[in-house]
């Protein structure tokens, strides 16, 4: 049995599961473009017995609020339940209504909600979004080679058997990139 300590496995992001855990399910990062969207600061306060951690959301100048209007909330327009007295007593509750709910969109690709579309991007597109992706791995402070992550894109969109597969194109990409260092 070791006696020295591991090292901590929230430092550490392994080439397998990087793209994943810096852009893709990164709720700061937008997933059509890449760019950073969201700032998040992190603190925790100590008081009484118990520590607590709080988040606080900024949206990066990359990023507005924007109304969603393709959100439809449906209320029930059939007749109220009668709660004293007699059937006349009921009220009827408003009809179907559209309602909006305000969602970060990207600046860049104005995407609502920041996340992808199911189009499949052009190798032009997806080489553009290399810069963007190389730049949220090195603010994550991970090592790779930013001419392996450029190339893979380049031969896969190339190729018109993995043409349409752009999401596992640029999770291989990093993990060859971070295993070419």
């Amino acid at each position: 049995m070791s006696t020295t300590e591991s090292p901590s496995g929230d430092d550490h992001v392994s080439p397998q599961r990087a793209f994943d855990r810096i852009v893709w399910q990164n709720s700061r990062c937008c997933n059509g473009c890449f760019e950073l969207v969201k700032e998040i600061e992190e603190a925790t306060f100590s008081g009484g017995v118990d520590d607590h951690d709080v988040q606080e959301h900024h949206r990066t100048p990359a990023a507005t609020l924007e109304p969603d209007d393709r959100i439809l909330s449906d209320v029930n327009g059939a007749a109220g339940s009668t709660t004293r007295g007699d059937p006349g007593d009921a009220q009827s509750r408003p009809g179907p209504q559209r309602t909006s709910i305000a969602r970060t969109t990207c600046r860049s690709c104005s995407r609502i909600g920041c996340w992808a579309d199911d189009d499949t991007l052009s190798k032009v597109q997806a080489l553009r979004l290399t810069t963007p992706l190389a730049n949220r791995l090195e603010e994550a402070g991970l090592e790779f080679d930013r001419y392996t992550l450029r190339e893979f894109v380049r031969i896969a969109k190339g190729l018109d058997k993995y043409a349409g597969y752009d999401t596992e194109i640029f999770r291989c990409a990093v993990k060859m990139a971070m295993w070419r260092v």
